[in-house]
């Protein structure tokens, strides 16, 4: 799939734009993706919430897996997150990579990063293939 097609779904999706996320760059099997720090997407504490934190690594797994998987829809069968240390600054930066694609199903590691390049957390996800991307 073409990275100007695959750029434009991530940035236009209705929840992904509110969050403000931003493709960075992409090639086969691997995408990088972007937010900034913002106060919308903290908790108590003034760290990133964890679920804007999952937010971006569900983002830039589904983005590499979109490199790969010939114009058909997905969604996220699993998505496992560990976190590392808490983001604090911006911009957050992730970057993700498939290990994996079958005949339904493609697997992607997936690292995140603070402002200051620190790896605050790191994902494993699993996506499943539903058809056209009109479907």
């Amino acid at each position: 799939m073409h990275k100007d097609i695959i750029k434009r779904l991530i940035e236009e999706d209705p929840f992904l734009k509110n969050v403000g996320i931003k493709v960075m760059s992409v090639s086969k099997g691997r995408c990088k993706i972007a937010v900034e720090f913002k106060e919308e997407l903290t908790r108590t504490g003034g760290i990133m919430n964890g679920g804007a934190i999952a937010t971006l690594a569900d983002a830039t797994g589904g983005c590499a897996v979109l490199t790969q998987n010939e114009g058909r829809n997905q969604v996220t069968v699993d998505l496992s997150i560990s976190f590392l240390n808490p983001i604090e600054n911006g911009p957050v930066i992730a970057e993700g990579h498939v290990t994996r694609t079958g005949k339904r199903l493609s697997f992607a590691y997936i690292e995140i990063f603070d402002g200051k390049g620190k790896l605050c957390a790191t994902a494993h996800g699993t996506w499943f293939f539903i058809g056209g991307l009109n479907q």
